[in-house]
Protein backbone atom coordinates (compact mmCIF):
# COMPACT_ATOMS: atom_id res chain seq x y z
CA UNK A 1 0.00 0.00 0.00
CA UNK A 2 0.96 3.73 -0.74
CA UNK A 3 2.03 5.77 2.29
CA UNK A 4 0.58 9.13 2.30
CA UNK A 5 3.60 11.63 2.35
CA UNK A 6 1.04 14.66 2.14
CA UNK A 7 -1.77 15.42 3.82
CA UNK A 8 -2.55 19.28 4.36
CA UNK A 9 -4.57 20.31 1.51
CA UNK A 10 -4.09 23.77 0.06
CA UNK A 11 -5.84 26.26 -2.43
CA UNK A 12 -4.10 29.27 -4.23
CA UNK A 13 -5.52 31.84 -6.31
CA UNK A 14 -3.48 32.06 -9.77
CA UNK A 15 -3.31 34.35 -12.02
CA UNK A 16 -4.18 32.77 -15.53
CA UNK A 17 -0.66 33.75 -16.94
CA UNK A 18 1.13 31.76 -13.97
CA UNK A 19 -1.52 28.89 -14.48
CA UNK A 20 -0.60 28.69 -18.00
CA UNK A 21 3.47 28.84 -17.46
CA UNK A 22 2.71 25.89 -15.00
CA UNK A 23 0.62 24.23 -16.43
CA UNK A 24 2.88 24.25 -19.81
CA UNK A 25 5.90 23.03 -17.83
CA UNK A 26 4.35 20.09 -15.81
CA UNK A 27 2.89 19.22 -19.47
CA UNK A 28 6.23 19.34 -21.12
CA UNK A 29 7.64 17.87 -18.19
CA UNK A 30 5.53 15.24 -17.67
CA UNK A 31 5.05 15.98 -13.88
CA UNK A 32 2.00 16.81 -11.78
CA UNK A 33 0.74 19.95 -10.86
CA UNK A 34 1.31 19.61 -7.68
CA UNK A 35 4.45 18.45 -7.27
CA UNK A 36 5.75 21.18 -9.53
CA UNK A 37 4.12 23.82 -7.31
CA UNK A 38 5.33 21.83 -4.13
CA UNK A 39 8.61 21.87 -5.45
CA UNK A 40 9.11 25.37 -6.36
CA UNK A 41 8.10 26.15 -2.68
CA UNK A 42 10.62 23.77 -1.23
CA UNK A 43 13.44 26.21 -3.09
CA UNK A 44 11.82 29.33 -1.99
CA UNK A 45 12.06 27.74 1.46
CA UNK A 46 15.49 26.38 1.18
CA UNK A 47 16.57 30.03 0.02
CA UNK A 48 14.65 31.89 3.32
CA UNK A 49 16.86 29.22 5.55
CA UNK A 50 19.97 30.01 4.10
CA UNK A 51 19.55 33.55 4.64
CA UNK A 52 18.86 33.45 8.31
CA UNK A 53 21.65 30.94 8.54
CA UNK A 54 23.47 33.48 7.18
CA UNK A 55 22.54 36.76 9.38
CA UNK A 56 23.30 34.23 12.42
Amino acid sequence: MKKKIFTRPVSVMLSVEMFDQIKTITDQGNIGFSDYIREALQEKLNRKNTIIKKEN
